[in-house]
């Protein structure tokens, strides 16, 4: 069930505005009831997107400065040859449907970072069967925005092929690029003109009583950065009254003889009558809206296509 939209009754003023805390800034372990509550949505995103046939929340470990959540085969008799089939095969269709523009491991932390508001680097995902030895998965964060998979594979396998869902991988949202920049100016100069571009964008933007749009760009370095855009309202999901969140993932990389931009919009939504939700009432628009944000992310990465190439 869809969270009801807040009212836009001015009820009263002179509140005081709460600040935006940073679970990254303390003991993760404070926080287990709200990330317990993410794994439940983040679930909810994997069978949304049919990957819940083949993987499953299983548990999650809070240490003070790293969150790790544990995936399992959701098959009724599960393998480590079986599984280790599933995510050979799902992760070459998901990167070959996108066009390698957000691979397969990298949607799968991101996704599970904008649910939990963390950094990618502060978390990891572990995808195991019953004998890690023989198969197992580690999706982890760097600090300087990267994000890697190790595995551990079996020599052989003998399990045949899946039934992959190609509609359902090929619907999920996993950004774009722009990769016909030329090389007029260098990486750190067209990072800091989409920045400009992005506060020039949400400035003055917010709800419709009380906020202003918060922006955090705690998470930049010279190749890219991801900004969070918070007490947003009717822009993704217009005139549904809904608070909105969104986050952006800009990433400027040399190609030799051009420059390629790439990126990653994600928004989520929850309601409330004056005050924000509370952060477990965030939902992915993804999940609860398809394509709702495909639009949006479309019409204002065009406005900084125009924008970057009328530069001089």
């Amino acid at each position: 069930m869809k969270p009801l939209p807040f009212t836009l009754l001015f009820l009263a003023f002179g509140f005081l505005l709460l600040p935006f805390i940073s679970f990254a800034q303390h003991d993760l372990r404070e926080n287990q009831a709200f990330f317990n509550s993410q794994m439940k949505e983040y679930q909810t995103w994997l069978d949304s997107n049919d990957l819940g046939n083949f993987f499953k929340t299983e548990r999650l470990l809070v240490a003070p400065d790293k969150l790790t959540l544990y995936l399992f085969s959701a098959s009724a008799k599960p393998s480590c040859d079986s599984l280790q089939a599933v995510w050979e095969q799902i992760g070459k269709a998901f990167d070959k449907e996108h066009h390698r523009k957000q691979l397969f491991h990298e949607k799968l932390l991101e996704t599970w970072s904008v649910l939990t508001e963390l950094p990618t680097d502060s978390m990891e995902i572990l995808l195991r069967c019953d004998d890690p030895a023989k198969f197992s998965v580690r999706i982890y964060g760097e600090a300087d925005g990267r994000i890697l998979a190790d595995e551990q594979n079996m020599k052989s396998l003998g399990s045949g092929t899946i039934e992959i869902p190609f509609n359902q991988l090929r619907e999920i949202h996993t950004g774009g690029r722009l990769d016909s920049l030329g090389k007029k100016k260098t990486v750190g100069q067209v990072r800091l003109a989409i920045g400009d571009y992005l506060r020039k964008f949400y400035k003055g933007k917010g709800t419709p009583v009380l906020y202003n749009v918060r922006i955090d760009t705690s998470m930049s370095y010279y190749q890219e950065f991801t900004w969070e855009f918070t007490h947003l309202s009717n822009a993704v999901l217009k005139d549904e009254g809904f608070y909105e969140y969104h986050r952006i993932k800009i990433e400027v990389q040399d190609r030799n003889d051009k420059l390629e931009v790439s990126w990653q919009f994600t928004g989520k939504f929850g309601s409330g009558i004056l005050f924000p939700p509370r952060r477990n009432d965030y939902k992915l628009v993804e999940t609860y809206y398809p394509g709702a944000e495909k639009q949006y992310e479309y019409d204002l990465f065009k406005k900084i296509t125009e924008y970057l190439q009328k530069q001089p």
